[in-house]
């Protein structure tokens, strides 16, 4: 007897029909790949994330980890809803090693979240918007060389102004994209935490199912093994009565011969 084909509570289960085994391998199929989807995307994320900080940081860069950043938690809540429905609907051993491939994976996802939060939260990106440079005035003809150079300098503190107040309006506006990506990045960890305690309770069934079915085979196997030992008890009991009918035959054989002998006589 096969572990799907036992029950909880110690009662047997009706073997699923070709149809529901069907079923069943595809939906775990297509879980499998899900999980291996999201397996690549993690990897890649940490790869890119693993980049922040460095002369690589840049606006393009933190764009691109934000963006999987929202399809690896999507993929994940998608697999999650995916294996509650498979685990509801077939309760098989393959669930349970899906559930751990798939907290294995989130735990990476969650890891590598944190990372991004700590790095990106301590810098800006590297590259830096070239602003363009106001085109000096015209000056007029007439002046003299005195009031010409002041009013270069003039020119040109107005110049370094303008670009100081379009650098840093531009450092305000990656500071506030940065810290939306950090609140993004913080709110998808505690989705995945969320997520983490979704599985925690499939596990928990898992666990308590595998448990069952370890109790059932284990009480099979004593039965068998009980059984067998009644068997070899009951041939014990058959061969014993077997000879007992042989002596009885013998003594029924040896009287009949002595009394033919006495009546000859």
């Amino acid at each position: 007897m096969s572990y799907s084909d036992v029950a909880r509570d110690g009662r047997e289960m009706r073997p699923y029909s070709p149809a529901q085994q069907d079923e069943s391998d595809k939906a775990t199929r297509e879980v499998q790949q899900q999980l291996f989807g999201l397996s690549t995307q993690v990897t890649q994320l940490r790869r890119d994330v693993d980049r922040l900080g460095t002369a690589q940081d840049t606006v393009k860069l933190r764009q691109k980890i934000a963006d999987a950043n929202q399809k690896s938690t999507s993929l994940a809540k998608s697999i999650g809803q995916r294996l509650n429905a498979v685990h509801a609907e077939y309760k098989t051993q393959q669930t349970g090693r899906l559930v751990s491939t798939f907290e294995a994976t989130l735990k990476d996802l969650q890891t590598t979240l944190k990372v991004a939060k700590t790095k990106e939260a301590a810098s800006l990106p590297k590259e830096a918007k070239q602003m363009p440079v106001p085109a000096a005035a015209d000056l007029e003809s007439g002046v003299s060389a005195d009031e010409h150079q002041s009013l270069l300098q003039q020119q040109q503190q107005q110049q370094e102004r303008l670009v100081l107040e379009s650098q840093l309006q531009y450092n305000d506006a990656l500071i506030d994209e940065r810290d939306e990506g950090i609140q993004d990045i913080q709110r998808n960890i505690q989705d995945i935490q969320e997520m983490f305690q979704d599985m925690a309770v499939l596990v928990h069934d898992q666990g308590i199912q595998i448990d069952d079915i370890d109790a059932n085979v284990s009480s099979y196997e004593m039965r068998t093994e009980e059984a067998g030992r009644e068997i070899v008890k009951a041939e014990k009991h058959q061969r014993a009565a077997r000879n007992r009918k042989c002596i009885l035959l013998s003594i029924v054989l040896i009287v009949v011969v002595v009394l033919v002998l006495v009546l000859n006589t």
